[in-house]
């Protein structure tokens, strides 16, 4: 299955939004946030591969850079341009990678609790690649001990519901969660996830590990707007006072309270932040 177009609301011939999403979550998730915005932008996504269809992942790894070369690639194909990219997680790396790639072709870039990640973690998940131990890494571990089968999407949201994960996100929320992330298995009764294991393992295997360097690349490039989970565990205050010397042109938020998963559990207050942004930096 080829690369498609995923329409998520907004007037047909308003200014683009791009949504990359974050490893495992489908583009659908971030249909709260985007109620926000979508009366003023028409909201898209060019699913990376793993939505691609039933194709495995490459032996070879290669880092995330393959999924901004794939963004640009579709771009083109569909002739896009003063695109507004906002990219959650490894989303907002490969958006940002982009952006650099071919910064004319885009008007701001918006990087919610990205993956910019310490050295010294970036350091240690390489050694972990050249010595073949990236299935003994958290993230790995965690993934390869996901459920995989359902009998039904309601059996699925009942266990979601009391996983520690989803625990502040609404219903709403979760059900987009349920209803995007399973499909019906080809075959065989009942329901498998749509983002597999394999593929969410190869992305975690695949940190991309020059983001250091290539951040003091968007000081001037085009406008900038980080926003942080205020307890996430993956860009902590660390990492934003860090990006702040790098890129000091950059506007960043915190949501005090909120882990990484925050454009879907505090939507409303994400799309708060962004709406006024884009309408202060682009009028």
């Amino acid at each position: 299955m080829p690369q498609r177009l995923l329409e998520l609301g907004g007037p047909a011939d308003a200014a683009l939004i791009h949504i990359a999403p974050a490893n495992s979550f489908p583009p659908q998730t971030y249909g709260l946030m985007l109620r926000s915005l979508t009366d003023r932008y028409r909201a898209i996504c060019f699913p990376p591969r793993a939505l691609w269809g039933d194709q495995r992942p490459p032996r070879e790894l290669r880092q995330w850079h393959v999924l901004s070369d794939d963004l640009l690639c579709a771009f083109d194909r569909w002739k896009m341009g003063e695109i507004i990219l906002i990219g959650h997680s490894f989303g907002g790396v490969a958006s940002m990678l982009a952006a650099i790639k071919e910064p004319e072709r885009f008007r701001a870039l918006v990087m919610l609790d990205p993956t910019i990640l310490p050295q010294e973690l970036l350091d240690w998940l390489k050694t972990a690649a050249e010595q073949g131990a990236l299935d003994q890494t958290p993230l790995v571990r965690g993934a390869l001990r996901r459920r995989r089968l359902f009998e039904s999407r309601d059996q699925a949201f009942a266990r979601f519901r009391d996983r520690p994960q989803f625990a502040d996100w609404s219903d709403e929320a979760l059900r987009l969660y349920v209803d995007h992330g399973l499909r019906e298995r080809s075959n065989k009764p009942g329901y498998e996830l749509t983002w597999s294991v394999e593929w969410e393992v190869y992305y975690y295997s695949t940190v991309y590990q020059r983001i250091w360097e290539d951040l003091p690349k968007l000081e001037s490039l085009l406008p900038v707007l980080i926003i942080r989970g205020g307890a996430s565990d993956t860009f902590d205050q660390a990492g934003q006072d860090a990006a702040q010397r790098l890129v000091p042109s950059a506007t960043i938020n915190v949501i005090e309270g909120q882990g990484h998963l925050f454009p879907q559990s505090a939507p409303d207050e994400t799309g708060a932040l962004i709406r006024p942004w884009l309408r202060a930096t682009l009028s």
